[in-house]
């Protein structure tokens, strides 16, 4: 079965694209909407939110931090995304690519200056967890805090309350996906470019979009990001086969959300979660579509949400330990 956006991009080489006149005229007028909604829409408290990035550093290892703070896979035990399921009404016409470039214009709207080499990135993440968490004895609620130096030789986080700062390495680590400024700041700036980039480099191989799709996911939570990159980051999920958006919002971290997510292994749902006015990244969550039981017997149902991965704050500061 060929999802919407498939068939627009195997059809779309038998017709001129849009020029960057007409490309930039419908840029200005998602703009133009984003900003009017921005400025009726109520004022409340702004999301922001991430996991730890030395989290999955060995080897390759970059399977979403949703997955892996769950308990729900290993590195290697993901498997293969779901084939694209029918779209739903709200999704017809394109609705998620629609959808990833609202998004992909606000972030190119978000103030960003580059940081010194010597600067730090600086990433908060409020973590809810599920049922696989209470049975391995895991906290259900926890908030990480955590610091990456620019040039991507170093790392902090805060553990029982003390700050633990790694030691500087003499090489820039081999991490994917990348951590470093200067590696993310010269990504590709084409979406189907950087997607490519990142299927070259998945050790699912290239048959394969979740490993991708959970890179991307990673990438926009974990770090602070160039507006150019985070904004082709946006586009390139949009060229993701079986990438599909909720009908109506959903509740995430008390508050409603776009979710556009894509299955893997058949049974759950890794979500991105985006602000339904003005489409900002607000985090993502791992939600079971299908009944399934673990190999530790634990038995998830459908509807379950097992992680939520909340965004809080996302900055550049002068040092590991400052918030700001």
């Amino acid at each position: 079965m060929i999802d919407d956006i498939t068939a627009l991009r195997e059809g779309w080489s038998e017709v001129d694209p849009p020029s960057p006149d007409a490309q930039d005229r419908a840029r200005a007028a998602l703009l133009a909407h984003i900003t009017e909604t921005r400025a009726t829409a109520p004022q409340g408290r702004r999301p922001g939110r991430r996991v730890p990035g030395w989290a999955w550093r060995s080897g390759v290892a970059a399977l979403g931090a949703a997955a892996l703070v769950a308990g729900i896979v290993a590195v290697g035990g993901l498997g293969p995304a779901s084939p694209p399921a029918p779209p739903a009404p709200s999704e017809a016409g394109g609705s998620v690519a629609q959808t990833f470039e609202l998004a992909a214009v606000h972030a190119e709207t978000e103030p960003f200056t580059s940081p010194r080499p010597d600067q730090w990135t600086y990433v908060e993440l409020r973590i809810v967890r599920g049922k696989l968490a209470e049975d391995k004895g895991q906290a259900t609620r926890e908030t990480t805090r955590s610091w990456q130096r620019a040039d991507g030789r170093q790392s902090a986080m805060l553990v029982d309350g003390k700050l633990e700062v790694s030691t500087e390495s003499s090489d820039l680590p081999q991490v994917m996906p990348p951590q470093d400024y200067p590696t993310l700041a010269g990504l590709p700036t084409d979406p189907r470019a950087l997607l490519d980039w990142l299927r070259a480099r998945s050790p699912a191989g290239k048959g394969d979009d979740g490993v991708p799709y959970l890179m991307i996911d990673s990438m926009l939570r974990d770090n602070v990001l160039p507006p150019g990159v985070k904004a082709t980051l946006l586009r390139a999920l949009a060229l993701i086969p079986g990438v599909t958006r909720s009908s109506e919002p959903v509740d995430f971290d008390g508050r409603p959300a776009i979710a556009v997510g894509l299955v893997l292994n058949g049974w759950r749902r890794e979500d991105i979660l985006l602000d339904p006015t003005t489409h900002e990244f607000l985090g993502g969550r791992t939600v079971v579509v299908e009944d399934h039981t673990t190999p530790e017997g634990v038995t998830l149902k459908q509807g379950d949400v097992e992680v939520e991965l909340v965004r809080v704050a996302g900055k550049i500061v002068d040092a590991p330990g400052r918030t700001g």
